[in-house]
């Protein structure tokens, strides 16, 4: 079970890499809007739940998928993009991944700081006006 969880997981970061990272669509895009920079409340679960992997010493599969030392460099819409990935795999419990989740479930965002995180997600996605989906 683990083991088809963890799998998943891969996957899942695959195809963020596939559809936010490498598509020629968002890199066309990425000079549109203004980039905005993570406000506290938001940093601060990223911070506790996030960043040991998907920050600047994080690995190198997390990383791929989503980097928050670069996140200033990314464009609005790619923001955008990624914030509303972020939401999706908190929500479908495929972030943490599941051996984090089972070792350290203090880092599972709690309820309360997953609709925070989903509504920053919505707001800059609004903002932009526009979605590569």
């Amino acid at each position: 079970m683990k083991r088809l969880i963890h799998f998943n997981c891969i996957l899942f970061l695959i195809s963020l890499t596939g559809i936010l990272g490498n598509s020629p669509s968002v890199s066309a895009q990425l000079g549109k809007g203004k980039a905005e920079s993570i406000s506290d409340s938001i940093n601060k679960v990223f911070q506790a739940s996030c960043m040991p992997c998907h920050g600047s010493k994080g690995g190198r599969l997390p990383t791929a998928s989503l980097n928050f030392s670069r996140w200033t460099g990314y464009g609005a819409v790619k923001q955008a993009d990624k914030a509303l990935a972020i939401c999706s795999a908190i929500n479908n419990g495929v972030m943490p991944p599941g051996r984090m989740r089972d070792s350290n479930p203090e880092l599972v965002p709690t309820k309360e700081q997953t609709d925070l995180i989903c509504k920053w997600a919505e707001s800059l996605k609004t903002e932009n006006n526009e979605t590569i989906y």
